[in-house]
């Protein structure tokens, strides 16, 4: 799930499918950052983990960079 926005006390998970998941702001790892990619467990409604996803939020954005430039060359 990519850690999208935090408001307040609570911040928001959005995954790739399914529904977004609200978590209290203290229940994140130490330095988080907005657009990262997390393995959000969950069991019920209670999260109980939240693993940073270092590699595979590197090659999102490494992804994205490709797209972007892609982008910008069909302009010229």
């Amino acid at each position: 799930m990519v850690l999208e926005e935090i408001e307040g006390e609570l911040a928001r998970f959005v995954p790739d499918e399914g529904p977004l998941v609200l978590v209290k702001k203290n229940c994140l790892p130490e330095n988080y950052h907005l657009g990262e990619l997390y393995e959000v467990s969950i069991e019920g409604e209670r999260v109980i983990a939240i693993k940073p996803l270092k590699k595979e939020t590197e090659e999102r954005l490494a992804k994205m960079k490709q797209k972007r430039a892609k982008l910008l060359n069909k302009k010229r």
